[in-house]
């Protein structure tokens, strides 16, 4: 069997600012469809059209998926969710991490600890927590 597990993100009508934005950071392919480009969107109610029915990132080392949700039914962020990225050199991880805090809040500061030669948390401009990590052999 093989499996593999995609982070789905839902934001309140500002996906593409947010995809767009982490594809700025994290590089690789973005491709976004709104709401007036599914066959539904006579369904839709016109101020919709423009909101992010699926948002696809696919880098070589992982997917993000995303939307603005379900019309009329804002999300919800949690704290019970954190995305971890993990990197292979300080350098890199002291770059996400700089560009990933830019406009959030940081939760701890990047720093070498005892199983990471760099580690940090933040929750960005959008509320997305993540944990960006470089760690240290095992």
């Amino acid at each position: 069997m093989s499996t593999t597990l995609t982070a789905y993100l839902v934001f309140n009508n500002n996906c593409r600012e947010a995809m767009n934005y982490y594809h700025e950071v994290l590089g690789g392919d973005l491709k976004i469809m709104t709401m007036g480009d599914s066959p539904m969107k006579d369904q839709m109610p016109p101020d919709a059209k423009d909101l992010v029915m699926h948002a696809y990132l696919q880098t070589p080392g992982f997917d993000l998926m995303a939307s603005d949700g379900m019309v009329g039914a804002p999300p919800v962020n949690g704290d019970s969710v954190q995305l971890a990225l993990g990197v292979t050199s300080v350098e890199d991880a002291e770059r996400l991490f700089s560009k990933l805090s830019e406009g959030g809040t940081v939760q701890m500061p990047i720093q070498e600890t005892f199983w990471a030669h760099r580690y940090g948390q933040l929750a960005d401009k959008f509320g997305i927590n993540w944990m960006v990590s470089y760690n240290k052999p095992m």
